[in-house]
């Protein structure tokens, strides 16, 4: 297991990194003077509205709100999690990631490299002998493949030998051990390295970053099972990856996902122009799966058979992407005809009328009450009672939102009861709507320390003391001491520090948020705000006092207290604004 990656890294990187750099890799950035424009990646729009800030390392949409920073951005853009967009970035500059409280990274590197160099050179090896191989080729051909998606999925085809592939790589310097831990090779029973994969045509399985690392292979004998999928490996976790997502995602961010369950499946549908198809790998959908397709996309269609064992599939599919549905997410199912799979419908039936189908998948909300309501009669009291207690544990796993609240609705509508389950409580955080009103002096202050961070150096927070409590005063005070303790302190810096806190978002807003006034401007505006908090907490102390005064009298230490501060009032030191 790796370690955490330090902070002082993450500085490091950010400081190393050119989000302008990063971005324009992926979409095309035009300047819009200090800063740089282009249509959002991350929903459809004809007039830009997504900025790049080189100033602040910032990115932000002002058409769906997206928000961060280069590393932020590869996230989303690329679908990989926390760790994965660090290295990708690290790599561009020439960075090695060091890691705490876990495993070496070295180490675990080293394991790492000589598997994935296998598993590129077993790729190679794999599509080599396609290319002379006759009846394989025949096989493909009669299975309708073409070479446009023999070539797009990288299909090859291992020997009918028993170590072919491994006497040419450990030929070309590879270790046997190696191979083992790849999942390429095995120990016959006499002590001898043998191939994992015999007889069969191979899909390679990659990562979020396009590397491969395993592989699915179909027997074209009947030796054996009819698929065969790497074992798991020190870089392949088939509960955490989705075949063909990275090639999905690499011509940008899909209107939605089909997902199926066989590799033959997504290359017939391929073929036939669904190039959004991807397929989960042996096993059954869950929560990481349906996180990585949201990365993706907002609509994601689950394609099974319309047996028992589909319904099943598909019913594991929604218990899985409940506790994610939020409103900007759709989930719906597609049932095939019995003894029909996605590539034999494709083929029978052609584009249009699969294309019929999925316009007629059922919506994740119809299939969860539907399938709830099959053994019970929902006509009578009864039945509808089991429908409400049956479907209470399920809808409780929904995030507080419009997609539960609507929920709520439907079961009301059904039943005549909305039952007394409470969805998931949403995290605490900042409202969004914070910049669309005036600021608060302590907001103005935030705002001005996160666009312009190098102005917490010089700056005497002792201005902030008073005696009153104030919302956010405390925050603020963090804040100015994080700034001021780094010398290479940027905007970039403080939203990762505060990626996955509360505060995150609220931080985010502001970052955005457009601030009259140069950094030389906003220097002394920033002055005057924490005196203007000062003045705050001061006057909620004395309010405090005086509501006590009135309602039960005050201690002569507070009569005092009150005294001092009404006479700060009187000689002007306590603002009135």
């Amino acid at each position: 297991m790796s370690g955490l990656i330090p902070e002082s890294f993450i500085e490091t990187l950010l400081e190393r990194v050119d989000i302008v750099d990063v971005i324009s890799q992926r979409v095309p950035l035009k300047p819009a003077g200090h800063e740089y424009k282009a249509c959002c990646p991350f929903h459809d729009e004809k007039t830009p509205s997504f900025y790049v800030s080189p100033q602040k390392q910032f990115y932000h949409c002002f058409g769906c709100g997206a928000h961060g920073t280069a590393i932020g951005f590869v996230m989303q853009h690329d679908g990989l999690e926390f760790p994965a967009a660090i290295e990708d970035l690290a790599g561009q500059v020439g960075l090695e990631v060091p890691r705490t409280g876990g495993a070496d990274p070295g180490v675990r590197k080293r394991e790492q490299e000589p598997l994935l160099n296998a598993l590129e050179a077993a790729q190679n090896f794999f599509r080599a002998q396609l290319k002379r191989d006759e009846t394989a080729r025949g096989y493909l051909a009669e299975r309708g493949l073409d070479e446009r998606t023999l070539d797009e999925f990288g299909v090859g085809r291992a020997p009918d030998a028993w170590s072919a592939l491994v006497d040419r790589l450990i030929e070309q310097g590879h270790k046997a051990a190696d191979l083992e831990k790849a999942g390429l090779a095995g120990k016959a029973r006499n002590g001898n390295w043998i191939d994992k994969f015999r007889n069969r045509i191979m899909f390679p399985i990659r990562d979020r970053r396009g590397r491969v690392i395993a592989f699915g292979g179909r027997a074209l004998g009947d030796d054996g099972p009819k698929y065969l999928n790497s074992a798991e490996s020190p870089v392949f976790h088939k509960g955490r990856e989705l075949y063909r997502l990275f090639e999905v995602r690499r011509g940008g961010l899909p209107d939605r996902l089909l997902v199926v369950e066989g590799y033959m499946d997504a290359a017939a549908l391929f073929q036939f122009g669904f190039e959004d198809a991807v397929a989960t790998l042996g096993t059954a959908v869950t929560s990481d799966h349906v996180e990585l397709m949201f990365r993706a996309t907002s609509v994601v269609v689950f394609c099974f058979d319309g047996d028992a064992a589909g319904r099943r599939a598909a019913w594991k599919g929604l218990e899985a992407a409940l506790p994610v549905m939020k409103s900007d997410r759709e989930v719906r199912f597609l049932f095939l005809p019995e003894g029909e799979d996605p590539d034999s419908l494709v083929r029978a039936e052609g584009r249009e009328a699969f294309a019929e189908r999925l316009d007629r998948a059922i919506p994740l909300s119809s299939f969860l009450f539907d399938e709830l309501a099959r053994p019970l009669d929902t006509t009578t009291p009864d039945g509808k009672a089991r429908l409400v207690a049956q479907a209470q544990p399920l809808l409780a796993r929904l995030p507080a939102g419009p997609f539960a609240d609507l929920m709520a609705e439907e079961l009301r509508r059904r039943t005549g009861h909305a039952g007394d389950w409470r969805p998931k409580p949403a995290a605490p955080r900042y409202s969004r709507q914070a910049s669309d009103r005036p600021l608060t002096p302590v907001q103005y202050a935030v705002a001005i320390l996160v666009q312009h961070p190098e102005l917490a150096a010089e700056l005497d927070r002792s201005r902030l003391d008073g005696p009153g409590d104030l919302k956010g005063v405390d925050f603020l005070v963090q804040l100015i001491d994080f700034c001021a303790s780094r010398p290479k302190v940027s905007t970039a810096l403080v939203l990762e520090h505060w990626r996955d806190r509360p505060e995150g978002p609220f931080l985010a807003d502001l970052a955005a948020r457009d601030l009259a006034g140069r950094a030389e401007q906003l220097g002394p505006a920033l002055v005057e705000s924490l005196d203007r908090i000062r003045a705050l907490r001061i006057r909620a102390r004395i309010n405090e006092l005086q509501r006590q005064q009135a309602a039960e009298g005050l201690t002569p230490e507070q009569a005092d207290e009150l005294r001092q501060w009404l006479r700060h009032r009187t000689a002007g030191t306590v603002g009135t604004r």
